[in-house]
């Protein structure tokens, strides 16, 4: 799946100037992470939910919530998109100040320093987690609410970090029982695979 990404990649230099705001910036995010985030095939993932959040079925207005956040670029773009309410967290608090600069600009945007397994999931519309592959308790999705909408992603590729993969699109939609409205794949390289499923709890 060739995905263009050119209006994910788009907002890339407002999180480099954002950088500026750190008068060391490397005790917050290192260059490799800043390369990972950032390299083609993340902001190809981005695009393919963002592609897909945009629909009729989902409302500006709606509480949404990022699982996973990592440097908040996620909760940039949906902002960008026009989405108004938008929560994240993220178990790594070097991320929180980085994350709220990055989206200073945006009225109704709150970051939790803490595990998905701590907070709270019924007051959201939207829960979207594009790093299941990192969460090895699947106790947060069996506490979010019937009708909650989510868009998830996961991958193949087996690292130390990643203590919850998938082989395939329909293991994951297995793992995570949905009413989908959405399976798909991506392929990064050959045997490296990304998943996403979408649809209601």
């Amino acid at each position: 799946m060739d995905i263009p990404y050119e209006k994910v990649a788009a907002h890339i230099p407002w999180v480099m100037n954002s950088l500026y705001s750190f008068e060391n910036i490397s005790y917050l995010v290192s260059l490799e992470e800043i390369r990972d985030a950032f390299r083609v095939q993340q902001c190809q993932s981005k695009q393919w939910l963002l592609n897909n959040i945009v629909s009729p079925s989902i409302n500006l207005n709606s509480k949404i919530l990022v699982v996973g956040s990592w440097l908040g670029f996620t909760s940039y773009c949906l902002h960008k998109l026009g989405f108004i309410d938008v929560t994240e967290t993220d178990l790594d608090p070097k991320y929180q100040m980085l994350s709220e600069i990055i989206n200073n600009q945006f009225k109704n945007f709150k970051h939790y320093s803490e595990d998905i397994n701590n907070i709270s999931v019924d007051e959201y519309d939207v829960i979207i987690c594009t790093s299941c592959e990192h969460i090895e308790d699947n106790g947060w999705f069996d506490r979010i609410q019937p009708k909650t909408k989510l868009f998830l992603q996961s991958t193949n590729l087996v690292l130390p970090d990643h203590p919850n993969t998938v082989n395939s699109a329909e293991e994951f939609s297995e793992k995570y029982p949905l009413n989908l409205s959405y399976m798909g794949t991506m392929e990064y390289h050959k045997s490296f695979f990304r998943y996403m499923i979408i649809g209601e709890k």
